[in-house]
């Protein structure tokens, strides 16, 4: 079968006018198709089709009002980029800190290198070679280059840490003993489950939002880890929604100053777009604020 006949900029605007979308600025159509390009906007419209079969949209709906809902979505990636680093740099921390504590107190202190350290053997030594790779990006850097010459190659795992990519920190604290994990996760009151599963989640969405996938109206995967008897309790939360997604990197935050600035942040975002935007499709339930400012809310510690 043939692909899909590309498209002129000018026959990509008679095709959003086919399909419903109403078109008041065509100057303005012209240069964000040129920015942004109609396959990238066209993910925007989803909401708007009558059926989930069919390509045409409800009545009524701009061009402007499509590009709005996008400029939220973009300014939303940014925000979360800031922050997930954030929780990124403050779990690299805790896990190179605790597992050097846990196995390396011996010379030649490289016991983050065997493999018998782990109990997940086939998945460290592929996030091992995952990190020979992921080194390769940082090979003019003063770090790789001092402990290349000085250490035959080989890094303390705290410099480890900073260098890996936060899903190769993932996969390496999955790969743990289940009693190093425990040990790993008290040291900030969750179980290890909790955090594996968020730290997992949260190499996830730096993907998305590096990568600038659309976040607004579509379901994440992992789902996000909270108490059943929370779930139950609250059932306007989904946890495979962007909401649950956002309210678990509120609580990995790595400090309360950090949380505040992240919601107020947010807020303002949503006030900005609030008249274009519908919450419901990124999974923000009516009360939302209630579970973003609360100190503490059981289950989703």
């Amino acid at each position: 079968m043939d692909l899909k006949k590309p498209y002129t900029i000018k026959e990509q605007i008679d095709k959003i006018r086919d399909h419903g979308i109403i078109i008041s600025d065509e100057n303005f159509a012209t240069k964000m198709l040129m920015e942004i390009s109609y396959y990238r906007l066209s993910g925007y419209m989803l909401q708007y089709r009558v059926s989930t079969d069919s390509h045409e949209m409800v009545t009524g709906i701009h061009f402007e009002t499509i590009y709005k809902i996008y400029s939220f979505d973009e300014e939303i990636r940014a925000l979360l980029r800031m922050y997930i680093e954030k929780a990124e740099f403050y779990y690299k921390c805790l896990i190179g800190n605790n597992f050097a504590e846990l196995k390396c107190q011996k010379a030649p202190y490289d016991q983050h290198y065997d493999i018998r350290n782990y109990y997940d053997k086939g998945g460290i030594e592929s996030t091992l070679q995952n990190f020979s790779k992921e080194k390769k990006y940082y090979k003019d850097s003063a770090i790789v280059k001092h402990h290349y010459r000085k250490y035959a190659d080989k890094m303390p795992i705290w410099v480890m840490m900073e260098l890996m990519t936060l899903s190769s920190v993932s996969f390496f604290y999955h790969a743990l003993y289940q009693s190093d994990k425990d040990a790993i996760a008290k040291q900030i009151g969750i179980s290890s489950s909790t955090l594996e599963n968020h730290l997992h989640a949260l190499s996830v969405l730096r993907n998305k939002c590096s990568h600038g996938v659309r976040l607004y109206n579509s379901v994440m995967n992992p789902p996000v880890r909270f108490n059943k008897s929370f779930l139950r309790g609250n059932p306007t939360i989904k946890n495979n929604s962007l909401f649950a997604y956002i309210l678990m990197l509120t609580k990995r935050l790595p400090s309360d100053k950090d949380r505040k600035m992240f919601r107020d942040k947010l807020n303002r975002i949503i006030k900005k777009y609030e008249a274009d935007i519908d919450l419901s499709l990124v999974g923000f339930p009516d009360d939302y604020k209630k579970f973003l400012y609360l100190r503490s809310i059981k289950g989703i510690r």
